[in-house]
Parts: C-alpha cells; sequence; structure tokens
C-alpha cells in the first residue's frame, strides 16, 4: 500500500493518513502528566480540542487500528506492536499472531514519548510510566490484573488502569457448562462404547434442580449463573458485596462461604488471583464439599490448593474436577495432573475465542468515546483490591 493511498488503511511507514478521521501521532511531549481526578474518570485535553495520542501495544488488523482512530478526530494511533515484540516476544497473548511492523522506522521509545493512552499487549515494559511522561490512561487486554501489577504505573495515581473484564464471561461460562455436560452426561463412556463396538445404554443424570455454588459473581459469575438459570438449576453465589448483586440468584456475603460449599453439586470458581484470593480453597474447604460434588475452576490456578484438592481426587472424596488452570502452566512432565482420572485439565483455553482482539477494541472504542468527553470509563482496575 503506498503512501498516497488516503483510504483510511496504515501508510507503509506506520503513520495513518491525515483525513480528519485517522492521523499520525506527533512526537514530542505535551507538557507533564496530568492529574487524572477520580478513580474512575481520566481528565484529558479532549475536550478542549487537542489531540489525543493513542499507542496500540498489541498486535491488531488493519481494520481494528482504523476502528480506533475513527472514533474521533481527535485521536491520533500509531502501532507500536511489532517494536514492542522485540523488546517483549512474551507480549503476546496466546493464539495472537503478531502484526506487521508499522512503525516507520520510529523507536519503541520514540512512539511511547507522545503516548497519553496505551491500548496494551498481554505485557508492557515494567517501566511503561517513565517512557510515557504524558501516560493517563492504560486499557489492558484481559480480566486479570496479574501483569498490570508488574508495571510501575500500577502504583501512580495519576494514571487510570482499566481491565478487559466481560470480554471472555461468554466463552468462560461456556466452558463450565461443557464441563458439567461432559460429566453428568458421561460422554466419556459413551465415546467408548462406540469404539468398542458395544451398545451401552444407562440413564443420564439432569443438571435440572441441582445446585451451583459460584464463588465470585463479577461478569464471568454472572454469566455461569443466567446459563444456570436456564438450566432450571439453583445458583447459590459468594460475592464481597452481596447487595450490590441483582437477579433472582441467591448472593450471599464471604462469610457464608462454608455454607455454599456443603450444598454445591458444582462448585464453580469465578474470582480474580489477589493476595486475598490465593489458595482461598484449601483442605478444609475441600474437606466441606459432597462427595458427589465436581469442583471446576476457570479462574486462576492460585486460588486453590492444588495438593489438597489432588488428596481429595485421589482419596475420591470428591466426585471430580475441571480445570483450565494450574499453578504451573503448563504443568512439568511429573505432573500428577497428566494421571488424575477423575480430573478432566484443559490448557487454560476456555477464554480464548476467535474474534478476541475484536472485543477488547469493542471495548476500547467505548472508553475511548468516554475519555474524549470526560466520562467515567468502564472496568476501572481497584489497585487496594487488584481488581
Amino acid at each position: 500500500m503506498g503512501t498516497g493511498d488516503h483510504k483510511g488503511r496504515p501508510y507503509m511507514d506506520g503513520s495513518l493518513p491525515a483525513s480528519g478521521v485517522v492521523q499520525e501521532v506527533s512526537g514530542g511531549a505535551r507538557g507533564g502528566r496530568g492529574l487524572c481526578g477520580s478513580a474512575a474518570t481520566a481528565h484529558n485535553a479532549g475536550m478542549s480540542g487537542e489531540p489525543v495520542n493513542i499507542v496500540v501495544a498489541t498486535s491488531l488488523s488493519d481494520d481494528l487500528i482504523e476502528r480506533i482512530a475513527r472514533v474521533d478526530a481527535r485521536v491520533r494511533v500509531v502501532d507500536a506492536a511489532a517494536k514492542l515484540l522485540e523488546e517483549l516476544p512474551t507480549a503476546l497473548r496466546p493464539m495472537q499472531q503478531p502484526a506487521p511492523d508499522r512503525s516507520g522506522g520510529r523507536s519503541l521509545d520514540a512512539m511511547l514519548a507522545a503516548a497519553d493512552v496505551v491500548l496494551a499487549a498481554r505485557r508492557l515494559p515494567a517501566d511503561i510510566g517513565t517512557r510515557c511522561p504524558n501516560l493517563r490512561w492504560v486499557q489492558m487486554p484481559m480480566a486479570g490484573t496479574e501483569f498490570a501489577r508488574e508495571l510501575d504505573v500500577w502504583h501512580d495515581p495519576n494514571v487510570v488502569i482499566t481491565s478487559a473484564v466481560g470480554v471472555n464471561a461468554a466463552p468462560v461460562a461456556e466452558w463450565v457448562f461443557t464441563q458439567m455436560l461432559t460429566v453428568t452426561k458421561q460422554v466419556g463412556r459413551m465415546v467408548r462404547g462406540q469404539r468398542s463396538r458395544q451398545w451401552d445404554r444407562f440413564e443420564l443424570p439432569q443438571l435440572r434442580a441441582a445446585t451451583m455454588g459460584i464463588v465470585g459473581f463479577g461478569a464471568i459469575g454472572r454469566e455461569t449463573a443466567r446459563l444456570a438459570a436456564a438450566f432450571g438449576m439453583r445458583v447459590l453465589a459468594v460475592k464481597r458485596n452481596p447487595e450490590n448483586a441483582t437477579g433472582d440468584v441467591e448472593v450471599l456475603p464471604l462469610s457464608e462461604l462454608d455454607r455454599v460449599l456443603r450444598e454445591s453439586d458444582f462448585l464453580v470458581l469465578a474470582v480474580p488471583s489477589t493476595p486475598e484470593t490465593r489458595e482461598m480453597i484449601g483442605a478444609r474447604e475441600v474437606g466441606l464439599m459432597k462427595e458427589t460434588a465436581y469442583f471446576i475452576n476457570p479462574a486462576r490456578g492460585d486460588v486453590v490448593d492444588e495438593s489438597a484438592l489432588l488428596a481429595a481426587l485421589a482419596e475420591r472424596r470428591i466426585a471430580g474436577a475441571a480445570l483450565d488452570v494450574l499453578q504451573s502452566e503448563p504443568p512439568p512432565p511429573d505432573s500428577p495432573w497428566w494421571e488424575v482420572d477423575n480430573a478432566l485439565v484443559t490448557a487454560h483455553v476456555a477464554g480464548l475465542f476467535p474474534g478476541y482482539d475484536a472485543a477488547v477494541v469493542d471495548l476500547f472504542v467505548d472508553n475511548l468515546a468516554r475519555y474524549l468527553a470526560d466520562q467515567p470509563l468502564r472496568n476501572v482496575v481497584d489497585r487496594a483490591r487488584a481488581y
């Protein structure tokens, strides 16, 4: 694509056509970093008509970059994804394809120096705040904040950090039900019967009227509960602030976790990884579960004491487990998780789906419009709670 093409596509040198919709980021600082105001807003120069410089650090297609640039004529976008990968190869999320180099020969530092806003990759340089003296807002591309906590701006109250909470709520909830239906309908037995040419008939338990316990009632927990209601299940949920919950689910405070553990036929973890939630499910908690109950974890591996869970599975003190996350990923070759016969372990795939990048951009462009209008942003991370 030549530099004379003004149809809204990036130029080969990495800049974008100055058509009033898509413009190149201008270099140089525009004064020091300003205050961001409240925890939910990022005060900016957009209201006064000044340009807002956005650095895209995650690998996106041309059309998604153009979507960002078309939000407002004040928006100026540069694509630093390829340069970031040269410095930080772990920046790609699983299954993400690297973007072509659209830097136009500019260094990563040169592009970061003018940034007001960064649409982050999975990982960013730890000193991103130092390298972006004008930075006001970082949009992370994932729900979890583990990688955001590595950044210097995590401790800077003048930079707002937003997460991608909710982007993968539907696929994660679908993964949960995939596991539940697999065990209740004994899909493995069906496959074995077919492979062995046996016409094996047996009764199939129902999900209807079973009790699902959900620990954590954010976007994933709510979507899982919605599907459970469609199956006719009874749902109990534990939430930090149950007074904020809505709907027909019985939402309880964390002090009622023991009750949820005792009554659940399926226990689903949907909590973030934080210092507070680390190994919140241990030997005592697993010991409260029914022998017929299933433990399902699409959240984070470190919220569970794995040795306690392995012992309960080996001794058949619970019926089984389905895990999409482990404390060590991938597990080493000698890990017991490769051999457990009453646990299904998947490779942290529950939240991966075609169109993930587009969903993140959907969230970002909505937040960008809010940012330009000086309105509260969605999914602002509470650093004190780490989510």
